[in-house]
């Protein structure tokens, strides 16, 4: 065996021990999203998994194709055993599906707005909407004015899970469609951008002083994934194989 290739097993055996020796966290998605399994985290620190932040499309947790253009992100709030708890931080509208419904007779208008809900929680939600026809400047603020006022009514008595379930069930842009649809023929109304600001008091993330290591909990890498590292290892051998007999033969050749 060459030095070459001795070398090259010590370095996959030494990543494949890596990542064999972190703790792995099922990250699950709120209550008020179906507390669906929305992937696996691994972390040598259990520390570092509290306070991490990862993006995901709709579409992944509701399985439908019409909610591929929005995005979610969502935070690690706490870990209990093996499950990392998150909580819904943010969403955006896919920029070019924004960007194919704007055209040269249409009118654009989008308005940002800051909400305080019943909870104490705190959002910035931006609207976007396009008209059928160009629209005068006073018409468009007229359309954002009624946005404002129906979404400003809305959040009165509502509170944050509410909130973010009326997001990802269409219940929201449908009730801003309708007043803002009576003051000029609106095409489409979006919800295409919001930002979480401040969390509930009952929902913000857990002392990172409080986490504790159950010794009766599985941390080990999910058994899906070893067998991908199997796979892996075994193309990498067969590889480092074909290597060494091309040399072999390189060698033959030049004698």
């Amino acid at each position: 065996m060459s030095a070459q290739r001795r070398r090259r097993r010590r370095i996959t055996s030494s990543g494949a021990d890596k990542w064999k020796n972190k703790m792995w966290f099922d990250m699950r998605a709120p209550d008020y999203i179906g507390d669906e399994s929305l992937g696996q985290t691994p972390s040598t620190n259990i520390s570092s998994v509290l306070g991490r932040s990862f993006k995901m499309s709709l579409m992944d947790i509701t399985n439908r194709f019409d909610d591929l253009n929005y995005g979610l992100k969502f935070r690690v709030t706490g870990i209990t055993g093996n499950r990392a708890s998150t909580e819904f931080v943010g969403q955006e509208l896919n920029r070019d599906f924004k960007r194919s419904q704007i055209r040269n007779h249409r009118s654009q208008v989008e308005g940002i707005f800051n909400l305080t809900l019943k909870d104490g929680s705190r959002l910035r939600i931006t609207a976007f909407a396009v008209t059928f026809n160009r629209a005068a400047h006073n018409t468009k603020k007229e359309i954002r004015k009624a946005i404002r006022e129906t979404l400003f009514e809305y959040v009165e008595d509502i509170t944050f899970p509410a909130l973010v379930n009326s997001l990802v069930n269409y219940e929201l842009r449908s009730l801003l469609y309708e007043p803002a649809n009576d003051v000029f023929p609106i095409k489409i109304l979006e919800i295409s951008k919001v930002k979480v600001l401040r969390l509930p008091e009952d929902r913000r993330a857990m002392d990172a002083d409080d986490l504790e290591i159950d010794e009766d909990v599985d941390l080990s890498q999910p058994s899906d994934m070893d067998e991908e590292d199997e796979e892996i290892e075994e193309i990498e051998a067969a590889v480092e194989e074909t290597e060494e007999e091309g040399s072999e033969d390189d060698e033959e050749e030049d004698e």
